[in-house]
């Protein structure tokens, strides 16, 4: 049972590891109905050939006996399997079927699963008292609960079939010995249908109650799931860290990069975009640094240390910053206001020149 702290659902991680271990929502009452109720159903389909195959079987048998004067024990050993070759064969084919029947009704609950764990020793459970306290146990009590319901079940069909065939009972004495053992068998087939079908019903509620009763086992605590998702996805604080280490980085690398730019272009306080344009290596000038406050003014006093122009131009400065990512050339909507500060970038140096 699940403690009181255990209130989160089990994590996929969880339930992987409880399959592992050979947990899965299993009930050992549905795979045996199914068994049962197969069973019952083949020998129903096959009793006519079953019977005929006696029959041949035995007259062969006793035949066999007749022409034999001088007989031994091997010699009726030999007769013997020969005539029961025949019932041996449906008897087979029964049990093979309900094998087949005992994997698909497992199959169809967990999948395949093939798990050693529940093979290990385990001294725990030599404990006596675990065992006594599992005498006490809500799985205890819930068995208990469905063994009384099937006997109480089985004594109800019981009764209503031989109520509902009296007329039946009283013809007995005036048929043939072979419609005796057909209708007697046709009486315990109704009866074994109905009680494995009841059993099916049974077994599939107790599915649905294994499963939930697995899920309420697998809860975690909220401290549990916190500790899987830092195993899983690592630490926050570190995750943080490692995000802080490369901000700073991009940093250091784009204030490395303003030496190299032609211009900068400001809102004047609020933003500052430098750009750097090459006519002979670019197509288009590119976006070497850009910031906002504390950034934009790093920015401009690295642009005042290696005088490159700063121009203001507020909504150009707007616009880049905002849609212009860096090492990203100008889109081409913005080539024309990007040419008119370079060319008067251009047009400044050359006075200064002269």
């Amino acid at each position: 049972m699940p403690k009181p702290e255990q209130t989160e659902r089990a994590t996929p991680k969880r339930r992987e590891e409880a399959r592992d271990r050979g947990q899965v929502p299993r009930s050992s009452e549905l795979a045996g109905s199914v068994i049962f109720l197969v069973t019952v159903l083949t020998l129903h389909a096959l009793f006519a050939s079953m019977m005929n195959g006696m029959e041949r079987g035995l007259a062969a048998y006793f035949q066999h006996v007749a022409d034999h004067s001088d007989l031994t024990i091997t010699s009726v050993g030999v007769l013997f399997m020969q005539a029961s070759w025949g019932l041996a064969l449906v008897v087979a084919i029964v049990f093979g079927i309900a094998f087949v029947a005992g994997i698909v009704a497992n199959v169809l609950q967990f999948g395949f699963l093939f798990s050693g764990h529940a093979l290990k020793p385990s001294f725990a459970k030599l404990n006596p008292l675990t065992g006594f306290q599992n005498l006490f146990s809500k799985r205890i009590a819930v068995n208990l609960a469905k063994q009384v319901l099937k006997l109480f079940a089985v004594s109800i069909i019981i009764f209503t079939s031989i109520r509902a065939n009296m007329g039946v009972f009283v013809l007995l004495g005036q048929v043939s010995p072979a419609s005796i053992i057909a209708i007697v068998f046709e009486l315990v087939f109704g009866i074994a249908w109905k009680f494995g079908a009841l059993l099916v019903v049974i077994g599939i509620l107790d599915y649905f109650y294994e499963r939930w009763q697995l899920e309420e086992n697998l809860k975690m605590t909220k401290n549990e799931v916190k500790d899987e998702q830092r195993q899983s996805e690592g630490n926050p604080e570190a995750k943080a860290a490692v995000k802080r280490r490369q901000r700073e980085f991009a940093r250091r690398r784009m204030m490395a990069a303003i030496p190299r730019a032609t211009v900068v272009v400001t809102n004047p306080t609020h933003f500052a975009v430098a750009l750097e344009w090459d006519e002979v290596k670019m197509d288009a000038p590119v976006v070497v640094a850009k910031g906002a406050d504390l950034v934009a003014k790093r920015i401009r006093d690295i642009a005042r240390e290696h005088d490159i122009p700063i121009l203001e131009n507020p909504p150009l400065a707007r616009t880049l910053y905002e849609r212009v990512e860096l090492d990203q050339a100008v889109p081409p909507n913005l080539y024309a206001a990007v040419a008119q500060v370079i060319a008067f970038v251009y047009k400044l140096k050359r006075k200064t020149i002269a």
